[in-house]
């Protein structure tokens, strides 16, 4: 499944990235366009305004309307909406900020793009083929996965 989020949604487009999920968003993209690409690509919208999910409907095309609430609210929604899974895939991530898939790399060949500490503390790596940048799952997981469990519990899975 693949999505395109509307400008009010970067957070969102985030973490269905990190999920996995190839997401398109841009704060400059008009609903003209997010309409344009999700018929062309076969795209679900993921939006927060009203306007645009209907006329996504009207046309025919896959569209979920998000109410502004909290991440585990928003994303309990559209897993109930469109049946995504709302488990972390180590070897299927995407790049939060670029939206390609990352690759696992060795610690050895992340030690020279991460700061010691971070080397010394963490085991597994990922790196972005065309953003370069390196992720590690760090104290801030613990929040991550306190949101995805919330979510889950909110969908019954």
């Amino acid at each position: 499944m693949r999505f395109i989020v509307d400008s009010m949604l970067g957070d969102v487009a985030r973490w269905l990235r990190m999920l996995g999920y190839d997401t398109l968003y841009s704060k400059n993209y008009e609903d003209w366009e997010i309409l344009r690409i999700a018929a062309k690509d076969d795209r679900v919208i993921i939006t927060r305004d009203l306007g645009l999910f209907r006329r996504a409907r009207k046309r025919g095309l896959k569209a979920v309307y998000i109410e502004p609430s909290d991440m585990s609210d928003m994303l309990a929604s559209i897993a109930k909406r469109t049946g995504i899974e709302l488990n972390f895939k180590p070897n299927r991530t995407r790049c939060p900020y670029c939206n390609a898939e990352l690759e696992v790399i060795t610690k050895a060949e992340a030690l020279s793009f991460v700061p010691p500490s971070v080397g010394a503390k963490y085991d597994m790596f990922w790196r972005c083929p065309k953003c370069g940048k390196v992720f590690w799952q760090g104290n801030h997981w613990r929040t991550i996965n306190s949101i995805l469990e919330s979510a889950k519990m909110k969908v019954g899975r």
